[in-house]
């Protein structure tokens, strides 16, 4: 039986993803971002739902297409999910434009008929300047028990910056993104000075995010002993008023 939970499950698969496709395509032409790239190189202790990468226009729709296409149907990704107890039952790539690339899956874990569903999404709309190539940091792959991860991905400045854009200007407001932002803001890093309205936009919707919606899509991402943490409307207050001060008083 696979010994991981459903959000860990998800988690690995995305690891033997990124894996499969840094070894298949030059590091130029992609960046990790979003919750994966904090869970991964920034010790995020919240879970992806789904990874998102961003492409630059050396890697043509079609050229990524056929990449992932080859990636999925190999055998090397079968063998090293079918190890760990895990196998991708249904997939569909719905979303497929010239600025972004969706991929579909459900993943079927030995000894449970509930398929865990997750999406990898390319975007082609501009890469960010501050890309860094490292390994996925090594606690979390020995939890696997995976081979060494090397991969591209943001900065955590530019993480920052991302973050700060997304709760800004995001059509629903998510707590994620609120959550996010504490987590960057207490490795030390600070917003940068400019663009204010940005900052201005993302105070105000950060100050719209109940506990209840905190908790509904957030907590249940966490760590079991982390939740307990978590599971505070004093807390969470505490983590947005942090959030808050830090968009009105930038380096």
């Amino acid at each position: 039986m696979n010994p991981y939970s459903p959000q860990a499950t998800v988690e690995l698969f995305h690891l033997v993803f990124l894996d499969l496709l840094g070894r298949k395509t030059d590091r130029k032409l992609y960046a990790l971002k979003g919750g994966c790239n904090l869970r991964f190189f920034l010790k995020s202790i919240r879970y992806s739902e789904d990874m998102d990468v961003d492409v630059g226009p050396g890697l043509s729709k079609d050229k990524l297409a056929d990449l992932v296409e080859r990636i999925l149907a190999s055998k090397t990704l079968a063998d090293l999910l079918a190890v760990r107890r895990l196998r991708i039952a249904e997939r569909s790539a719905p979303k497929q434009t010239d600025t972004t690339q969706r991929w579909k899956f459900g993943l079927e874990r030995e000894g449970s008929s509930v398929l865990l569903r997750t999406k990898i999404e390319f975007s082609r709309r501009g890469m960010d300047a501050e890309i860094a190539f490292g390994p996925v940091d090594p606690l979390l792959v020995r939890t696997y028990e995976l081979a060494p991860v090397l991969a591209n991905h943001y900065s955590a400045q530019a993480a920052l910056e991302q973050k700060i854009r997304a709760l800004a200007t995001r059509r629903e407001v998510q707590a994620r993104d609120v959550f996010d932002l504490d987590l960057l803001l207490n490795s030390g890093i600070a917003p940068k000075s400019t663009d204010g309205e940005m900052r201005r936009k993302a105070r105000d919707n950060a100050l719209s995010v109940g506990f209840d919606t905190f908790k509904a899509q957030v907590v249940s991402f966490l760590d079991s002993d982390h939740q307990s943490q978590y599971d505070s409307p004093s807390v969470w207050d505490d983590l947005v008023l942090r959030v808050v001060a830090a968009m009105e008083n930038p380096s």
